[in-house]
């Protein structure tokens, strides 16, 4: 039998590395999956820059963040399967490269120390765009996992290759004992015959999926806002927001995030979960 794909999870010793953990163990807990916490770090290459005695001590100062992070997980979930990796390069290749055998990788929305200091818009996005598999961004103002909304909120854009995001939502919803909001946002004033066309595919979007998660309530939303600002303001009310992600076109590495990904990513009140799309 495969052993089940890992959570992973980004450690640099900042609070928002330890809300991600927070997010990531959660996760991993209710779906019954291992985690894996990482620490990616240029500096702990052994390429004589550093003597080899600093080395030493570099290492073990991070172990030693791993194993605490790694208690810590335990304490919150004594049942969790948590390993531990020491990577000894960047931080967004070392969680970009665990993703290819993982469900899900976990990063806080920004590092404080770590991972080299780099703020959200460097190793997020880099996680974020280039990820095999979902990756969720455990923004600052995110709650703690049990005190968040009974709500996902995905968004819909009506487009090819959206199954798996939608998927993805409910079996989240489902496991979490939340709701669906289905929103797909018009950007502007539109007349009762575009809604009607709107509210009808926005429903062929999510065909299906009651009869797959039976106990989910969904509610679909047709909104007048942008998209970036109609993710927002959901976000308020919500435990997750996720969207999709294409991939970029032939020649190009990782995914087209696109406008409407990176206003989530920096503007939402709870989690981002970026799905990679079919298309």
């Amino acid at each position: 039998m495969p052993k089940p794909a890992p959570i992973i999870v980004g450690v640099d010793g900042s609070a928002h590395a330890w809300r991600a953990l927070d997010w990531a163990a959660d996760y991993a807990a209710r779906h019954r999956l291992p985690a894996r916490l990482v620490h990616g770090s240029r500096a702990l290459v052994p390429d004589g820059t550093i003597p080899d005695d600093a080395l030493r001590r570099l290492v073990a100062e991070r172990e030693e963040m791993l194993a605490e992070a790694r208690r810590y997980a335990l304490k919150q979930h004594p049942d969790l399967e948590v390993t531990t990796r020491l990577e000894p390069t960047d931080p967004g290749g070392a969680l970009v490269d665990g993703g290819e055998d993982a469900a899900l990788v976990a990063v806080g929305s920004r590092g404080l120390g770590g991972f080299e200091g780099l703020l959200f818009g460097s190793v997020g996005l880099h996680v974020a765009a280039r990820a095999p598999c979902p990756v969720l961004v455990v923004t600052e103002a995110a709650p703690y996992p049990g005190d968040a909304p009974p709500q996902v909120v995905v968004g819909v854009k009506g487009e090819p290759g959206e199954d798996a995001v939608v998927r993805w939502a409910y079996e989240e919803a489902d496991s979490r004992g939340a709701g669906i909001v289905a929103l797909h946002a018009v950007g502007g004033d539109f007349s009762p015959r575009r809604r009607v066309i709107e509210d009808m595919e926005l429903s062929a979007a999510v065909a299906g999926m009651s009869e797959d998660f039976p106990d989910v309530p969904v509610r679909e939303l047709v909104s007048d806002r942008t998209a970036p600002r109609a993710l927002t303001e959901a976000s308020r009310n919500a435990a997750l927001v996720v969207v999709g992600a294409r991939p970029r076109k032939k020649n190009l590495i990782g995914m087209a995030l696109g406008r409407v990904n990176h206003a989530a990513l920096h503007h939402s009140r709870c989690p981002v979960v970026i799905v990679p799309t079919g298309g």
